[in-house]
């Protein structure tokens, strides 16, 4: 990095973004993505020669691991890597003042470029660290009494059933747990179940938006415009949406939803967001203590301790890179790189496909598994022999290897996958 022109902190700033985007590297991208406005993102999405430029442009080789784990942290592009360098340089000659002051300086530009990313009011934005942290801001605040029901899904994520159940050990609220069908091709057959579990003592739905297990989608939408009480809060869990499917928070109109940033945006590791709507700010309890804990304001559930100036003002970065290559292509090669890998199990004597590869019910994740092998040991022969990173979850009846690509990768890394899955089928 190039020494930074100016004595004010502010031009010192700019002159980090002015050096990340004048460099070789970004320079390349915006090279190959001036073909993108003129081709169709499915057709484009199986253009192997255009993603080898982007994978090229913008990431370091893998080395010899195959990682399809990007469902739990994505692997950071280099000018995000590049700007975290520059602002924890920066930040490190004068900490006292980033980490308090820079911090509440830079964060409305944030949230600004936040709310425009989740197509949403700035006002209704709060920058986390996390999904689980946005989420269980929401769980632990919401105004709930003894005997107030909440509805949520057997496989919803780990950390917030654990957080559902505190609040049924110390509350006194109750649990109803339903079961959703996955994978399913079924809108109805997806939000039933909560339809059902309804009584005059709901106060709370939580849904998955996308499971993370196998990258089931569901409607949540059309489950909000089902519920005809506007005292039920719909707690919308969407850790994998942003940088996979368009968010559009404005016309969703959930209560709560809560996502992670370092997942499918490629933001630096420990960036989330959640956003509560407006009129249920001032009901909602921070988790940390805030000087007015009753506002409408919602940057009250931003007083958490020292926030990491350097990863919130790199997230710039990830989401300029995220919009330069497009998010109608980035989530068209997602989807198709999952369904070319999950095709060609399907041909596989012994497997089992548990993601649909409809695009209205899948993107990037999927799953499978192999009669009669446990999938935890499917997972451990991948890393061990055959050198590919996976998870193999078992939760909420779901058991199964899950696979999530990145746009760095092509044809031939899910070959390889194909390959290694075939031999251990054989076996």
């Amino acid at each position: 990095m190039s020494k930074l022109p100016g004595d004010s902190i502010e031009s010192r700033v700019l002159a980090i973004e002015e050096n990340i985007k004048d460099s070789d590297t970004w320079r390349r991208l915006e090279q190959v993505c001036n073909v993108a406005p003129e081709t169709d993102p499915a057709q484009l999405s199986r253009d192997e020669e255009f993603w080898s430029l982007i994978a090229r442009s913008i990431y370091e080789p893998e080395g010899p691991f195959l990682n399809l784990n990007h469902g739990s942290i994505n692997t950071m592009p280099i000018p995000v890597i590049r700007a975290q360098e520059a602002y924890t340089r920066l930040c490190n000659e004068l900490p006292g003042y980033w980490f308090f002051e820079g911090f509440n300086t830079h964060r409305e530009k944030l949230r600004e470029k936040l709310a425009a990313l989740l197509r949403t009011n700035p006002e209704e934005v709060s920058i986390q660290r996390n999904t689980s942290s946005a989420m269980e801001t929401a769980i632990f605040g919401i105004p709930l009494s003894a005997g107030d029901e909440v509805i949520l899904s057997k496989q919803d994520y780990p950390t917030l059933v654990y957080a559902w159940k505190q609040r049924e050990i110390y509350d006194g609220v109750k649990l109803k747990w339903v079961d959703v069908p996955l994978p399913s091709e079924d809108d109805g057959e997806l939000i039933q179940p909560y339809l059902e579990a309804i009584t005059e003592k709901t106060r709370v739905i939580q849904v998955m938006e996308m499971f993370n297990w196998n990258g089931q989608i569901v409607p949540a939408e059309k489950l909000r415009d089902k519920i005809d009480n506007d005292d039920i809060a719909l707690l919308v869990d969407g850790a994998h949406i942003p940088g996979q499917l368009p968010v559009n928070l404005e016309k969703a109109k959930y209560t709560y939803w809560g996502a992670s940033l370092h997942k499918w945006i490629s933001g630096p590791v420990g960036t989330g967001v959640l956003s509560v709507r407006k009129d249920w700010i001032s009901r909602t309890k921070p988790l940390f203590g805030a000087s007015d804990p009753k506002s409408d304001n919602i940057r009250k559930y931003e007083n958490f301790g020292i926030h990491n100036t350097p990863k919130d003002l790199a997230l710039h970065t990830a989401i300029d890179l995220f919009n330069l290559i497009g998010e109608e292509n980035k989530r068209q090669r997602l989807h198709y790189l999952k369904n070319y890998a999950l095709e060609r199990l399907t041909e596989i004597k012994k497997v089992q496909i548990k993601t649909s590869l409809k695009p209205q019910y899948s993107c990037a994740l999927g799953m499978f598994s192999i009669e009669d092998i446990p999938s935890e040991v499917v997972g451990h022969i991948l890393f061990d022999q055959h050198k590919i990173y996976n998870v193999a979850p078992v939760w909420g009846g779901l058991d199964g290897v899950r696979i999530s690509p990145n746009i760095y990768h092509g044809t031939a890394d899910m070959d390889r996958l194909v390959e290694a899955v075939n031999k251990i089928a054989k076996a």
